[in-house]
């Protein structure tokens, strides 16, 4: 398994943003010469969210599912530097990787959208609310919205961009094979392969990849290496894959 949002969290990851969003709708009523700050405390917030979501995610992966795999026998280590070289060498790579990008590149629009939508829509309100005819639910109900409606739009663009996005390859530069499974960054798969998994190896790009599907969605695994026969003999020994194929056509 690779990192990725499960349904709990992402109900957590939505219930953290509307907390977030209330306190600091509450800050800007009641305390509104703070306004200036609440930009940055949200932007803080957001970070340190994600950055323990995530690192709590790695820690249950590598402390549960990689430790049991790492008792076993170690048949194989890559090589960090060759799959380095191989992957600048693979041309085919870089349109594989595009629909990543393009996802990344939403995500700054996101940003672009949040840091052009604060000091216009906040200006505003903070006029408004200066208003002493302006009771408090409206100034209420304006400066939530003022955090919903943008928080809303990213939430959309995301969540649009994931389903558009049905395949998607991800590079291992660091991983090992155990008897019992592979453990990479970020990356562990128990041997025997679960029957979502096919592998497939291409003996012209150098590299063999452990590809996932599930819900509509493949994600391919790949490693990268130069001895990727005795890697495939290594997969097929131990993982006992239900099924692959090998990779045909030009480089």
């Amino acid at each position: 398994m690779a990192y990725q949002f499960s349904r709990r969290q992402w109900a957590f990851s939505i219930a953290y943003g509307q907390t977030i969003i209330a306190i600091l709708t509450i800050i800007n009523v009641f305390y509104p010469q703070y306004l200036n700050y609440t930009f940055i405390i949200f932007i803080i917030g957001m970070v340190v969210f994600t950055a323990i979501t995530m690192k709590t995610q790695l820690k249950h992966i590598t402390g549960k599912e990689a430790k049991e795999i790492k008792e076993g026998k170690r048949l194989f280590k890559s090589r960090p530097d060759e799959v380095k070289e191989l992957q600048m060498k693979d041309p085919r790579l870089v349109q594989e990787l595009k629909p990543m990008l393009k996802m990344t590149m939403v995500s700054f629009l996101s940003l672009i959208i949040l840091l052009v939508w604060y000091p216009t829509y906040f200006g505003w309100a903070r006029s408004f609310a200066a208003d002493q005819a302006v009771d408090t639910m409206t100034k209420i109900a304006v400066f939530l919205a003022g955090y919903e409606i943008p928080y809303a739009i990213m939430m959309t663009i995301n969540m649009f961009s994931r389903r558009r996005m049905k395949e998607t390859v991800q590079v291992i530069m660091n991983y090992e094979i155990y008897d019992k499974g592979v453990v990479g960054t970020g990356l562990v798969i128990k041997f025997p392969l679960d029957t979502n998994y096919a592998v497939r190896i291409s003996p012209i790009r150098k590299f063999i990849e452990l590809v996932k599907s599930e819900g509509g969605t493949t994600i391919r695994y790949r490693l990268y290496t130069k001895s990727y026969e005795r890697l495939w003999d290594i997969i097929r020994k131990y993982g006992n894959p239900q099924k692959y194929e090998y990779e045909k056509g030009r480089k």
